[in-house]
């Protein structure tokens, strides 16, 4: 049994879906401590986590918390799901890039970089807290920008910090079904920086499967396979990929009213939260699943249970470098297959980048170094320069007077 596991932003909607994550994979779990801020929704939120323990049979003990020293101490697991702003800090993110001509995302380019200077500070608070008291816990960051928090994290604590993203796993599932296989019985060859992942080879008992998967993939009609970059590089792409390759199509569609995921969430966040406050329910409504966030059941509990069992297992994470790719400085990070372990993250050795992925790799580690020493150091000069050597953003001077804006906007500690 895990004695604590502490979820940083517990006061989310969807939080209940990790709770409930955990109790139908038999996760046994003493203590649920959700940490979030004074108010009605944390309130709301763990008394319908308490109705879910309830309705279970499960003996875990839902703890809302609002105080991080009282919420971490203990804790076998961090959790950070925080979304500093809230779900209109996001809409920010994804809306305010448009306008000065940049793709608007809250993990990617501009947006990334905005969340990353608004988010940085908390998440350095929270991590002086977790040295102080709880130096030794190991935290699963689900926060976006999930690479330069990991990478931030891991560079400038001593906290023990990997980062998860669903889509590896999405990838792995897909590519196993066509081959008629279980997900453990293929060794994928992934390449990525968080959202931004290629899968190289696929083995089967130490064979590589490769040529007749791009076959399989040709025929399929599976929208999360890209068919015009896998003819092109004969390598599977993870689907936001497509944004880097297409930037001036997915910015015309931002500039000519499509509706932004963040909107869609924040109408949905607030009828779910009018559900959870009704006594009578006890179980997790169709509109929280409506999200389909995958990463909870088939990345994060995994993950559990890979740490809890000890024997050497492999997954996918975003972790330091440490010679994995081999022409990238070893602080930063990457997603790669990793060898986990109760005691250790060993990442695979996955040699030098391909040649076409060089450029884009080291630009957006570059701005991922800058965005952080901006924070680190409150200079508005860095945070520009991450702006500028950031392969989504186009132009420095549109870059400048975006960034201009939401230091005004959001009154960000920058000189």
């Amino acid at each position: 049994m895990i004695d604590r596991i502490t979820v940083l932003g517990g006061s989310s909607v969807y939080t209940p879906e990790f709770l409930e994550a955990l109790l139908s994979n038999n996760v046994l779990v003493k203590e649920l401590v959700l940490l979030g801020m004074p108010g009605q929704k944390l309130d709301i939120v763990s008394r319908f986590c308490q109705r879910l323990v309830k309705r279970s049979g499960h003996l875990t003990e839902i703890i809302p918390e609002t105080d991080p020293e009282k919420a971490m101490k203990g804790a076998s697991y961090i959790i950070n799901q925080v979304r500093v702003g809230g779900m209109k800090a996001r809409i920010r993110d994804e809306k305010l890039p448009p306008q000065f001509d940049m793709v608007g995302s809250e993990r990617l380019g501009a947006g990334a970089i905005t969340n990353a200077l608004r988010t940085l500070p908390v998440v350095f608070n929270f991590a002086q807290c977790a040295e102080a008291v709880n130096p030794k816990v190991r935290i699963i960051n689900l926060s976006n920008p999930v690479g330069i928090l990991v990478e931030a994290l891991t560079r400038y604590t001593s906290l023990n910090v990997v980062g998860v993203s669903d889509l590896p796993g999405i990838y792995i599932e897909k590519i196993a079904a066509l081959l008629g296989r279980e997900p453990d019985a293929i060794e994928v060859n992934y390449l990525g920086l968080y959202d931004l992942g290629w899968i190289q080879d696929v083995k089967v008992a130490g064979i590589s499967r490769m040529s007749q998967l791009l076959e399989m993939v040709e025929k399929s009609e599976d929208e999360f396979f890209d068919h015009a970059l896998i003819r092109m590089f004969r390598m599977i792409p993870v689907r936001v990929l497509g944004v880097y390759y297409r930037r001036q199509e997915v910015l015309r569609r931002q500039q000519t009213g499509a509706r932004f995921r963040g909107e869609a969430l924040y109408d949905a966040e607030q009828r779910i939260l009018k559900m959870y406050a009704r006594p009578s329910l006890t179980k997790v409504p169709d509109l929280t699943r409506q999200r389909n966030a995958l990463w909870y059941d088939n990345t994060i509990i995994p993950l559990l249970q890979k740490f809890e069992a000890g024997r050497p297992a492999e997954t996918i994470l975003c972790v330091p470098n440490k010679g994995s790719i081999t022409d990238l400085p070893d602080y930063s990070t990457v997603e790669v297959p990793v060898c986990v372990s109760a005691k250790s993250i060993k990442p695979r050795k996955m040699g030098m980048l391909p040649r076409f992925l060089s450029g884009l790799y080291h630009s957006i580690k570059e701005s991922d170094r800058l965005v952080i020493e901006a924070v680190r150091h409150k200079s508005r000069d860095l945070a520009m320069q991450a702006l500028a050597v950031n392969p989504f953003v186009p132009s420095i001077v549109r870059a400048s007077e975006y960034l201009d804006k939401v230091i005004r906007q959001e009154k960000m500690d920058l000189f």
